[in-house]
């Protein structure tokens, strides 16, 4: 069975089980597939974890009665023991989601240039774009994407989806980041040259980029 039919199959199996048991399994796919191991090796674990949660909920028990207390725990040994996987994977990860974040900014301003041309005779400020600002789009997606998988790993255990214990330092930290690269952001970009783009070019990179997603990032 390939990837994409095990990522289907476990999708499935989770609409039937228990919230607990659902939010005890997206535990388990959050610890893995951030892991070292395989991504093919991956989908496999996961899925036959499912299949024996939902067997086992059948009978009454639920996922911490199968797995234990702690998901990560069920998998450590297999995770230890697995090879490193090579720094290109980890690149090509970065790589698809600057691409996904540029492809659909240049996706906006195609619709909002053409929409603009058409109402009132002028893309306006939709018609270029900052070199600074693909910079900040692209890199900026990887850290936004890495906040969002490390504040779901921090999602609660029990049945209510709420949020783990809320980390007022880190939080601050965020916060001040986020300050100073507005305000630096605001000054350096003065530095970085402007592109004029018209909606039609910035249309055509839009679809080239999503056949470059489709025939590059997704071939499995």
């Amino acid at each position: 069975m390939k990837v994409k039919e095990m990522i289907k199959e476990n999708n499935r199996l989770r609409e039937q089980m228990t919230p607990f048991n659902r939010s005890y399994l997206e535990d388990m796919i959050i610890v893995l597939r951030a892991s070292r191991v395989d991504p093919h090796r991956t989908e496999e674990l996961l899925l036959e974890a499912a299949q024996q949660m939902l067997q086992a909920q059948k009978k009454g028990k639920s996922a911490n009665q199968i797995f234990g207390e702690d998901p990560e725990a069920y998998f450590r040994e297999v995770m230890d023991s697995a090879p490193s996987r090579p720094v290109r994977s980890k690149m090509n990860y970065y790589i698809m989601i600057s691409w996904t974040s540029l492809t659909f900014l240049f996706g906006v301003m195609a619709l909002v240039g053409l929409i603009s041309k058409w109402s009132t005779g002028s893309t306006g400020m939709f018609g270029e774009i900052s070199l600074f600002t693909i910079i900040a789009v692209g890199l900026g997606s990887i850290v936004l994407i890495e906040m969002i998988m490390k504040w779901m790993s921090s999602l609660s255990d029990t049945d209510a989806p709420q949020v783990g214990k809320f980390d007022l330092k880190s939080t601050g930290v965020y916060i001040g980041i986020s300050v100073v690269v507005v305000f630096v952001g605001l000054y350096v970009s003065r530095l970085f040259p402007v592109i004029s783009l018209s909606p039609w070019v910035s249309l055509i990179i839009f679809i080239t980029g999503l056949v470059g997603l489709k025939f590059i990032f997704m071939k499995k």
